[in-house]
């Protein structure tokens, strides 16, 4: 992140350091299997009754929670159909909020420090659930590896409310920096699954198309690449030039945002500050990092690139940390209704409105530091180091 030096607070990870500490968490017993990719390209339905091809396997039928629920460093929120809360806790648990209670669905062995307990962006990162869960009850999750080489995308089927049939869709490159890892997953209305891939300290990587760094990336559900992706049948990257994306949010017409940390000094860039959004990634969109940061301001080169994208917003020489993201519908809490909204480490809940030449942003709870999403009775629940809070709908 911008580093996340500022979002994964260096007080925080020695303050909760043994917890953080997350290489001796228990491993899935489940076989991981499934495709890897190599180092650079290779509202409220009830939930169903039983997993497709899982005979009695049953999940029972829940409502989103109702008020604020402790939880240990809350990275990403996600919802089921009904309503039923998941929510992924960095140093390697997937929780499931259930009848008053958050209850382990899953978990993974990760990292959240570099060898000696130094500062890290490592961890259990992203969530998502599959557009289809009731059929087929799935759950995923990116991750950083106990290796510190390796990110993974894996896959479980929601069984009784437990994380059963591991699979792992894929593996990426997270190399010996500490920083810029991005992890975040979504699910567009296309059925593809979207993940986030930050440039690893490695600028030049993220105008290079052959390499997922620096991108935003577009699965099949299976993990398997779509056919359609716009570099290639076995590409792939949807869009390119990003520093570290930790943000990332479908409309449900298609429209897809990125939050993206700035600069802290690499590759000669300022110290601190022009944090971005982009409010709507094109198909194959060249973004501008590492040529330029913030509204167009030339780094690496003469120019930003022929056909390069800037971004809608940016925090310029204030220092914000984006995190999390959502769009928030018409009916969801009046101050957010119909705005993108994202978390930041520094500053709470922004609302970003458009705007010619760029848009803006206000206001909103200051607890929204990490993770922010609507459920589907268009509460907005939002979460900080150790809660998840909820911002109720007006009343209908």
């Amino acid at each position: 992140m911008a580093a996340m030096t500022r979002t994964f607070l260096a007080a925080v990870c020695v303050a909760t350091g043994v917890i953080l500490g997350a290489a001796s968490l228990p491993a899935e017993a489940s076989t991981l299997t499934g495709p890897r990719s190599a180092v650079a390209i290779s509202r409220a339905a009830p939930r169903a009754a039983a997993a497709a091809g899982t005979p009695g396997c049953t999940v029972q039928p829940e409502q989103p929670p109702t008020g604020t629920i402790k939880a240990n460093y809350p990275v990403a929120l996600a919802f089921a159909p009904d309503g039923s809360l998941f929510f992924a806790e960095r140093s390697g648990t997937v929780r499931l909020y259930e009848h008053g209670t958050a209850r382990v669905f899953a978990t993974v062995a990760t990292v959240t420090t570099e060898p000696g307990g130094g500062y890290s962006e490592r961890g259990l990162l992203g969530l998502a659930i599959s557009p289809t869960f009731t059929r087929d009850h799935f759950v995923y999750a990116f991750y950083s590896d106990t290796d510190r080489k390796h990110q993974d995308i894996v896959r479980w089927t929601d069984c009784n409310g437990v994380g059963t049939d591991r699979t792992l869709l894929q593996q990426f490159p997270s190399g010996s920096d500490c920083c810029h890892k991005g992890g975040r997953l979504a699910f567009g209305p296309d059925g593809k699954l979207y993940a986030t891939l930050g440039e690893e300290h490695d600028p030049p990587t993220a105008q290079n198309t052959a390499d997922v760094r620096g991108k935003v990336l577009r699965f099949n559900a299976d993990g398997t690449v779509p056919t359609d992706n716009p570099f290639g049948r076995t590409n792939p990257v949807w869009a390119y030039g990003f520093r570290n994306p930790f943000g990332i949010a479908f409309s449900p017409t298609g429209q897809l945002a990125v939050t993206n940390n700035g600069p802290t000094g690499d590759d000669h860039s300022p110290s601190t500050g022009y944090d971005t959004v982009i409010a709507d990634v094109a198909r194959g969109g060249r973004y501008e990092w590492p040529n330029c940061y913030g509204y167009s301001h030339p780094l690496a080169a003469t120019s930003c690139g022929a056909g390069a994208l800037g971004p809608d917003w940016s925090s310029e020489m204030s220092t914000v940390v984006p995190t999390g993201a959502t769009f928030v519908d018409p009916a969801g809490p009046s101050a957010l209704a119909g705005h993108l909204v994202f978390c930041t480490d520094d500053d709470g809940m922004k609302i970003f409105s458009p705007g010619s030449p760029h848009g803006t942003v206000t206001g909103g709870p200051s607890g929204c530091r990490l993770d922010v999403k609507e459920a589907p009775d268009h509460a907005v629940y939002y979460s900080d180091t150790s809660h998840i809070y909820r911002l109720a709908p007006p009343p209908h």
